[in-house]
């Protein structure tokens, strides 16, 4: 009887807690795990990292957008440009009827055409590359005439007209690839640098904007817009383009140094402060170092 007594308490106790748990089901059923308070808090906090992050990243590309309007109303009168250009390609091949679009002939000669034209733009290239401009002209214009959306064929064109120093064909030419694809970053930075050289430097500012959109993780296009925004004198805006290549590269002492230099004409003592300190610990020999120095301490 001794030995019986232990095993019923055992099952008196489980007979107890299913007991329990059957009358408490559906009140846990009922419990909504994210009314907890430690989870409301920690996903309070997750938003609020997450939403601030996101308004910093808004924040710096609309300032972006903003400046690139005049640039893309620039891009609607680019349709006729697109119209001359192909009236141009269509004079030089030889040719007085349109240039085919496909629809009229079959796949298999769609497709004959397109690996045609890329052969025709593969031979161009060599030719560009030993200076045989005439050569390298007729055929990526004869690429053209298997393939009028070849974009390298166009950009190879356009290379053949800035080596021959026919700027305007040039430019005519990136614009119209920039009609085939308003994201072909190539085609931005090469009208920047035409601009850049013309001297319209607010011209080309709005083009490498536009391939900072497209590839915003090329320090160096940054650089760029940086030195172009400190020479026009918005410097606000140029401490914004420098502090996105620190942003990339925080180590890069020729982004420290042009840092430093814009925080203290915008007289941001803090921000030249910070940027000392950061090319001290890069460079602590740096010769500039102590004239940075001079300049951040004369700063009220």
């Amino acid at each position: 009887m001794s030995n019986i007594l232990p095993f019923i308490l055992i099952v008196l106790s489980l007979v107890i807690i299913i007991f329990v748990i059957v009358r408490k089901y559906p009140q846990l059923l009922l419990l909504d795990v994210e009314t907890l308070p430690e989870i409301k808090t920690a996903r309070s906090k997750n938003r609020i990292i997450m939403r601030k992050s996101e308004q910093r990243e808004k924040m710096y590309y609309s300032n972006f957008k903003k400046r690139l309007e005049p640039f893309i109303k620039l891009l609607k009168k680019t349709q006729l440009a697109f119209r001359i250009l192909v009236g141009k390609v269509e004079r030089k091949v030889g040719s007085t009827t349109e240039i085919e679009n496909g629809p009229s002939i079959t796949k298999e000669q769609r497709k004959e055409k397109v690996m045609t034209s890329k052969d025709l733009v593969k031979d161009a290239q060599n030719d560009l590359a030993i200076e045989d401009y005439p050569t390298a002209e007729k055929k990526f214009l004869a690429s053209l005439k298997h393939d009028p959306k070849n974009k390298e064929a166009y950009r190879g064109l356009a290379a053949v007209y800035y080596a021959q120093n026919q700027v305007s064909e040039a430019k005519e030419t990136y614009d119209f690839l920039l009609q085939l694809d308003p994201e072909d970053e190539d085609a931005n930075v090469k009208l920047g640098e035409i601009c850049e050289e013309e001297g319209n430097k607010e011209k080309a500012v709005e083009y490498y904007q536009q391939a900072v959109l497209t590839n915003p993780n090329n320090p160096e296009r940054f650089l760029k817009i940086h030195e172009l925004l400190f020479y026009l004198k918005h410097y606000e805006t140029a401490l914004e383009a420098i502090e996105q290549a620190l942003d990339i590269e925080p180590q890069n002492p020729r982004y420290v140094d042009n840092f430093i230099e814009t925080s203290i004409i915008l007289k941001r003592k803090e921000l030249a402060e910070e940027g000392y300190k950061q090319l001290r610990m890069i460079n602590p020999d740096n010769q500039k170092l102590e004239i940075f120095r001079q300049r951040i301490d004369e700063i009220k």
